[in-house]
């Protein structure tokens, strides 16, 4: 008969009467009840003794975090709190090991699970949904008008707006033109206030750790606390704030469309306004996209019980995405895989994760835990990557590499799919299309590199620059521009028309086959950057066309443009970020280098570079970051980033073409060289198509006799196998770009090793 008891962990710190000490738990009552507790350790400092009895290791916790934990407990009248740093053996390597796979015991069997946060300032929920429910109330009764006066809001409504106007300004544009532009005060400044507030919750150090994930997964009943120098309050439940995002996209887009209806005209000031709404519902909207991958998980948890992960491989793509959707880290490299044991109850026995998990050895403790998690399930889980090693059976696990720089849960974790199921020997039998038509030719290449200082520029330098023009048989004496080699520095007010110059170009050389307005507007979309303007005129919502309305860039005539004619070298100093998945802390000093075989030179950040890559028409790797399954919730992500990982740095990849004409870009050169400064190109030969992405040096090109195929990973891009003509299994080479690969076979189950 099982008990109903909870199991107790081996530690616990107990408060009574303000005085407090980790007492053994084989000295309590089976009955007695225990908290858990979800926070972060902040910096770490030289070992110390705590002075808590019980406690026999030295600590390396900042002393202000046990004293905060001592302080929540005595707020909340907890007796029994499980504490990491104190409860668990800070230097003992085996307990570790042993207490690791505990974790999911321990936080179901708590009482309740505390999450403490060091916040500036404290907010409660339920005055942000109080606030949320005025801004609702207010924007369904102006009936298309701009202005309170014009409403029929009540006198003590319009009081209320009255004094929200008068509070400290929110809204991240000065008041003035929000003043100028006619739209209430009150309902900007409320508004943005409360979806500040939301959004400063999320952004928290909390909610950017591994550890902490896990725990939001495996807790129940968690209740927030905000703890700063001032004082300690409860904030809420977690479901509380997880539904806030939502609330908020919804206020987001009634603003939106409230303050398009209630005018015929946009002016710039309005315009200003909007660009700020617009970007506030696309960052609520990915963060709902994220909290509603957590409560999936949460539930796929909660009903499968300790072994939901089995069976359940959608729950278990959902894990991989929901952890990567945003990157987190963690202090030790190996804890980005060892802060999931508790959610993946079971999959190591403590003798295992001593040997084969402990330690810093990416590729080990990556290899370990995947191998691990496909034999358990059943299920080969591979990586949507052009890296790939060859290490004959167990070939398509993702491997970590190792490297001295920081690792993050999207260098672990992005593009991890479900291969098909595991055979024996390390094989997988997975459903691809196969008979590829055509076979692969290199037309252009990418090299990552690593640069010191993290700056966003972009180089472009094409084939014919400082050439003389030639028609005929004889050369004029009309020369081509010369290539810039000093870089031109772009001031704020003046990066988003640079910005869609630069999209151009990269549409005119990676997509020249598809309207390149089109691509540009997916690429920067998709890219979502941010930079400084000394006038919020300058960044309005339609920013993308109307940087560059009036000039030749903003409808491009192919015919005219010559690309490869052209040179620009642009350091974009303003720009202070990407809102990009592929822009983070692991990949933001990486700059990209592509060569076209033409002779075409591009030097631009990683992000830009692989987001557009994936921004071609029909690409596999969708125009969409992260969409939710509709009926079950689960993230599913399609952005690229995982094609190449931090390791890749230095090494060589390449775009293969199975069908079109390799030397199409090299044949438009020459007619754009041949042709006068006005005089049109009619290019027909036609484009690369059917391409993918390969490592340079991991797959021989040359020779006939092969068989390649493609795996459609049900969402997150198509996977490239090959196998020459006499072997029986497949191996992974790359990643498809494009959705369509034309074949010649049928859809078929196939061995790869």
């Amino acid at each position: 008969m099982t008990s109903d008891l909870p199991r107790l962990p081996p530690r616990l710190l107990c408060c009574y009467e303000g005085a407090f000490k980790v007492v053994n738990t084989r000295d309590l009552e089976p009955d007695v009840e225990f908290d858990i507790i979800s926070y972060t350790w902040g910096e770490l400092v030289p070992p110390y003794n705590c002075g808590i009895s019980g406690v026999s290791w030295n600590l390396r916790i900042p002393p202000r975090k046990i004293e905060d934990i001592m302080r929540l407990m005595i707020h909340d009248n907890i007796h029994y709190l499980w504490v990491d740093c104190v409860c668990l053996h800070q230097e003992d390597e085996q307990e570790k090991a042993v207490e690791l796979l505990n974790m999911y015991n321990y936080y179901k069997d708590a009482r309740k699970c505390y999450i403490l946060m060091d916040m500036d300032e404290l907010w409660l929920p339920q005055d942000i949904v109080k606030n949320l429910k005025f801004i609702d109330h207010v924007l369904s009764h102006m009936e298309g008008t701009a202005v309170t006066s014009e409403s029929r809001l009540t006198t003590r409504i319009v009081q209320d707006l009255s004094e929200w106007a008068t509070r400290e300004w929110a809204f991240p544009v000065d008041s003035s033109i929000a003043r100028a532009a006619a739209i209430d005060m009150g309902v900007l400044n409320c508004y943005s206030t409360c979806v500040g507030q939301v959004k400063s919750i999320f952004r928290n150090t909390y909610f950017t750790r591994v550890w902490t994930f896990q725990e939001m997964l495996l807790g129940k009943n968690i209740t927030m606390f905000g703890i700063n120098n001032e004082g300690i309050s409860c904030i809420g439940q977690l479901q509380n704030w997880m539904d806030l995002a939502t609330d908020c996209k919804d206020k987001a887009y009634k603003l939106r469309e409230w303050i398009e209806k209630s005018r015929k005209e946009t002016p710039t000031s309005v315009q200003a306004i909007l660009k700020i709404v617009n970007d506030d519902y696309w960052a609520l909207s990915f963060l709902q996209i994220q909290v509603r991958g957590i409560d999936c998980a949460k539930n796929d948890i909660l009903v499968g019980g300790p072994s939901w992960w089995h069976e359940n491989h959608k729950g278990v793509s959902n894990i991989f995405s929901a952890i990567c959707i945003t990157a987190r880290k963690s202090k030790e490299r190996g804890d980005l895989f060892r802060g999931l044991l508790g959610v993946f109850s079971g999959l190591f026995t403590p003798t295992e994760a001593a040997t084969e998990l402990m330690g810093d050895n990416m590729e080990r403790i990556s290899f370990a835990f995947f191998k691990k998690l496909s034999t358990v399930t059943k299920f080969a889980w591979t990586k949507l990557a052009a890296s790939s090693s060859d290490r004959g059976e167990w070939d398509w696990i993702p491997m970590v590499a190792n490297h001295g720089r920081t690792l993050m849960t999207t260098d672990c974790f992005s593009g991890v799919v479900k291969l098909g199921k595991l055979a024996k020997n390390g094989q997988a039998t997975a459903r691809a299309v196969t008979g590829i038509a055509g076979f692969p030719q290199e037309y252009m290449t990418i090299q990552l590199r690593r640069v010191d200082a993290n700056r966003f520029g972009f180089i472009f330098h094409g084939c014919n620059c400082g050439k003389e023009t030639e028609r005929g048989f004889y050369r004029t004496t009309e020369q081509i521009p010369p290539k810039n080699e000093l870089p031109k520095r772009v001031v704020g007010d003046e990066t988003g028309r640079v910005l869609v110059q630069c999209a151009t170009i990269l549409g005119s050389i990676m997509d020249p086959a598809n309207d390149v307005v089109a691509y540009r507007k997916r690429l920067l979309g998709k890219l979502r950057p941010e930079w400084r303007v000394s006038d919020p005129s300058a960044k309005t919502t339609d920013w993308v066309d109307r940087c560059v309305s009036g000039t030749d860039w903003e409808t491009p005539d192919s015919r005219f443009f010559k690309v490869h004619n052209r040179s620009v070298n642009y350091e974009m100093g303003a720009i202070t970020g990407c809102e990009s998945r592929l822009q983070n802390e692991s990949t933001a000093n990486i700059m990209c280098t592509v060569n076209v075989n033409c002779g075409c030179e591009i030097v631009a950040p990683f992000s830009l570079i692989f987001d557009a890559i994936t921004a071609v028409a029909g690409s596999s790797l969708g125009g969409t970051s992260a969409t939710l399954e509709e009926t079950t919730g689960r993230i599913v992500l399609c952005d690229g980033l995982g094609l190449v990982q931090v390791g890749d740095v230095d090494r060589l990849f390449s775009l293969v073409a199975f069908r079109g004409d390799v030397r199409s870009h090299l044949t438009h050169a020459k007619e754009c060289r041949r042709a006068k400064l006005n005089q049109s190109v009619n290019h027909i030969h036609s484009w690369p198509q059917s391409r993918a992405l390969l490592r340079q040096g991991a797959h021989d090109l040359s020779g006939l006799m092969r068989d390649y195929g493609c795996v459609d990973t049900k969402g997150s891009g198509q996977l490239l196998i090959f196998k020459k003509n006499f072997d029986r299994q497949y191996k992974i080479v790359g990643a498809c770009v494009d959705g369509h690969m034309t074949n010649m076979g049928e859809e078929r189950d196939v061995a790869i090793h």
